[in-house]
């Protein structure tokens, strides 16, 4: 099984490309945290789509591999494939302490930068550039799941990167400064879209009502106006959605 964490599409697009692939099948982690755990699929491989964040897990990647189902369904091979814009540090080390196994096989695979909280995305041709590099890599990660190839990564520089880097997340996902501006139709996509369910409309306005969320950002770079910003720098900065770029 394939399980992943999308926000802008990169995860998703590398999860159902490996999956096909590999002959297996791809769920999405909040789906899967919402309902009962998946039975079709491989059962003896397991495999992990994720973006970086702050050289670390998503917190709800964090909690999916915490929790005691993922644990017990865990096939004897796992694999994580981490998204990124140039590094994933040691995330894949802080995924193997979540689950509390060793990782078979562990891949980064760079895909367009979305992080628009921080700074402008990818441009189409950009994107364009980097997706053709991505398919090639994902052929070749799909080999070596295919043939159980054993790759442990593991480096000093890597782990003081991630040590430094991931506490700052829980600090930083804050939703204050989230906002609609005057762009808004009150479509509510932002809302659909939002795995943590922190955002609600009202009065055909979204709100943003929970103190903390993933920050994947999909509220920003999916908004079909661009209406949502994130503080004042967002509103300067272009968009990056792969179903928007595919199209």
């Amino acid at each position: 099984m394939v399980f992943y964490f999308s926000g802008t599409g990169n995860s998703h697009y590398a999860a159902a490309k490996i999956a096909a692939g590999t002959g297996d099948a791809a769920y999405d982690i909040v789906e899967v945290l919402n309902g009962k755990f998946p039975t079709i699929g491989k059962r003896d491989v397991t495999g992990f789509v994720f973006p970086v964040y702050y050289s670390g897990l998503p917190e709800i990647v964090k909690r999916f591999a915490s929790d005691a189902a993922t644990q017990l369904n865990l096939g004897v091979y796992v694999y994580s494939v981490i998204t990124c814009g140039a590094s994933i540090a040691a995330a894949d080390k802080l995924l193997a302490k979540a689950l509390g196994v060793n990782i078979d096989f562990s891949a980064q695979l760079v895909m367009p930068d979305n992080y628009v909280v921080m700074y402008n995305p990818s441009s189409k041709d950009e994107a364009v550039e980097i997706l053709s590099g991505a398919s090639k890599e994902i052929d070749k990660i799909c080999q070596a799941v295919n043939t159980g190839k054993i790759v442990v990564r593991n480096s000093v520089k890597a782990s003081l990167v991630t040590a430094f880097m991931y506490p700052a997340y829980n600090v930083f996902r804050v939703t204050k400064p989230f906002f609609a501006d005057e762009n808004c139709i009150g479509c509510g996509k932002c809302e659909s879209f939002c795995p943590d369910e922190a955002i609600r409309l009202k009065d055909g306005k979204p709100e943003w009502i929970k103190k903390k969320c993933q920050h994947c950002v999909a509220c920003i770079n999916s908004c079909p106006v661009d209406a949502i910003q994130f503080g004042k720098k967002t509103a300067q900065r272009g968009r990056y959605c792969i179903e928007k770029l595919t199209k």
